[in-house]
């Protein structure tokens, strides 16, 4: 790949663990840092495709998106 990932979102915890992010990638697309979604119920829910996985990260990283589910 070349050029370099951008962080977008999140990553500064200020206690040196790592923490929920979003790093811009040189082709526009986002990769997302957070803990895989394990609840059988939720991943039931989602139309997740071969080789994809459900990554949960706090809605704080994306507000905006949060905002959105109180519509």
């Amino acid at each position: 790949m070349d050029g370099k990932l951008i962080q977008v979102r999140g990553g500064s915890c200020g206690d040196g663990a790592t923490c929920p992010a979003a790093h811009l990638t040189p082709r526009g697309t986002l990769n997302i840092i957070g803990r895989p979604v394990t609840d059988p119920a939720e991943l039931a829910q989602m139309a997740i495709g071969p080789g994809e996985i459900a990554i949960e990260v706090p809605g704080t990283l994306f507000p905006e998106a949060a905002a959105d589910a109180d519509h």
